[in-house]
């Protein structure tokens, strides 16, 4: 497979790199990371699904905003879902194009049903891979975790950043958290995913502000307002083996989706694209091809 090119565009000010796989024919499927996570994370399921097609499929992946190699947002910003929905917005403008499929992972797939229920005539197919939204919380808990997030801020200024030694350390502590990854693809996430500090280690690339707990909670009944809006149909895929912590009112979101389909992936956890990202792609490819 041919390597990804590369892209930036400006997001009111900001850098937002992309890559891009393919040619620029039909309609692009875009690719929307999940949390710490970065583009060139997709390229084993790129790969696959490339190959499945026996065609060349028009793939667009961004890092998301202080992720990968896209901007920090800097003194005194933060990260909230609608600058990455305004971010994907620009990403989809300046590709020309009216519609798009989209597939988000994870943080990712929150990306994305919220952008396909804001923009419901703007995507043609969804899937949702492990991302069907935070846990809901209520109203009782905003004023507590608002409280919580000011002390974290406030600690994070006190707080030196992650580093390894070598490229070879940070992989194995990726393996520790995912067992199934595999240590040649481990090490290449790590070479891509991070930057050598002046002091010759290594730090991850994305800004350690994202490690504070976000100050705004999730809640269920303003996200199913979004998925009820949703005109596409839509695929939502899980892991068989992955332990994200269940939704207690899963039932009652999969029924705000009005054109929805379920699959389960074997021999996957949490990180599907990394774990089984052939079986992945032929479950996609059938998706998106389909009526």
């Amino acid at each position: 497979m041919h390597e990804p090119r590369n892209h930036t565009i400006d997001a009111r000010g900001l850098k937002i790199h992309y890559l891009e796989w393919g040619d620029r024919e039909d309609e692009p499927l875009l690719l929307i990371h999940g949390f710490l996570d970065h583009a060139r994370s997709w390229a084993p399921f790129v790969e696959c699904l490339q190959r499945r097609a026996g065609r060349s499929l028009w793939i667009v992946a961004p890092d998301c905003r202080g992720h990968g190699d896209s901007g920090w947002v800097g003194a005194g910003g933060y990260y909230h879902f609608p600058d990455y929905l305004l971010d994907l917005d620009s990403l989809i403008g300046s590709l020309g194009v009216s519609s798009v499929a989209l597939l988000g992972h994870s943080m990712g797939g929150t990306i994305s049903f919220l952008y396909a229920g804001t923009f419901p005539r703007r995507v043609r197919k969804l899937v949702l891979v492990e991302g069907i939204g935070p846990i809901g919380l209520n109203f009782s808990d905003a004023p507590p975790r608002m409280e919580n997030w000011i002390a974290e801020m406030k600690a994070l200024k006190r707080k030196e950043p992650r580093e390894y030694a070598t490229l070879e350390d940070a992989a194995a502590r990726l393996r520790k958290g995912n067992p199934r990854l595999k240590r040649d693809f481990a090490l290449q996430l790590a070479a891509w995913g991070m930057k050598q500090n002046e002091n010759g280690k290594w730090a991850w690339k994305f800004d350690p502000l994202h490690r504070t707990m976000a100050p705004q909670p999730f809640y269920s009944g303003q996200a199913m307002a979004f998925y009820r809006r949703i005109e596409c149909p839509v695929l939502i895929i899980r892991g068989k083996e992955s332990r994200q912590a269940p939704r207690p009112d899963m039932q009652q979101r999969l029924e705000a989706i009005p054109n929805r389909s379920l699959a389960e992936i074997n021999d996957a956890g949490h990180m599907i694209h990394h774990d089984n990202p052939d079986a992945l792609a032929a479950r996609v490819l059938e998706f998106l091809e389909g009526d």
